[in-house]
């Protein structure tokens, strides 16, 4: 299976497996174990950071979301350049880590125009690829974000389509993959049943905590 950058998977036309990798937040720990790994075997990536977090950690969940998500340490903007000068794209992934469905106008304006200001400010070069926080993206922000970023990505849970909205993209979670054996079935039937029935589940939990008021995890 080829890893490759994330431009150029949405334009790969080969019919061989391919993936790119990305990584959410910034966190401190991907510039001490992920970087150093990716350079040694040569894979791209993309890290996608919460520009107003820089430096701090991700404490940005309300008490119901992050009761179970530890609170971690994000890289500051050497940090970042550093990742940056060892290969790493470098993506916005908003200001706040705030669901932009949730948010005024003017409010997504300064999540998705600001925090690419942010970045050509940090390290000096503009970010061409965004992540919808929690993957919540309708209409209003893909159309938001396509003024801004060339690529934009969701969590919608499925493989690349051939005619795929370069500003709606699918990603799977590495979660998905953490059972012995998972990974090695990409690509197959089995793997294809997999994602839909736990896109599925998903789904389902997203209409539930919608009900009970619990949106935005």
């Amino acid at each position: 299976m080829r890893v490759l950058p994330l431009d150029v998977l949405v334009a790969w036309k080969d019919d061989s497996d391919a993936v790119a990798l990305s990584f959410d937040d910034g966190f401190a720990n991907f510039a001490t174990i992920a970087a150093p790994l990716l350079e040694e075997h040569g894979l791209p990536a993309t890290l996608f950071v919460s520009t107003s977090h820089v430096g701090s950690t991700n404490a940005w969940h309300s008490p119901k979301q992050g009761r179970h998500l530890p609170v971690l340490g994000l890289l500051d903007w050497d940090g970042i350049a550093t990742v940056a000068e060892r290969g790493v794209s470098i993506g916005s992934h908003g200001r706040t880590h705030r669901p932009l469905t949730s948010l005024s106008a003017a409010e997504l304006n300064d999540e998705l125009a600001g925090s690419f200001d942010d970045v050509r400010r940090g390290l000096g070069a503009s970010p061409v690829f965004f992540a919808y926080p929690f993957g919540a993206a309708s209409l209003r922000e893909r159309n938001e974000a396509a003024q801004i970023y060339d690529l934009a990505v969701t969590t919608e849970m499925r493989d690349l389509s051939k005619d795929e909205d370069l500003h709606m993209l699918p990603r799977i979670d590495a979660w998905y993959f953490r059972t012995p054996g998972r990974l090695e079935s990409f690509g197959t039937p089995a793997f294809d049943r997999y994602l839909r029935v736990r896109s599925r589940g998903r789904r389902l939990r997203a209409s539930v905590n919608r009900l009970l008021g619990q949106d935005g995890g």
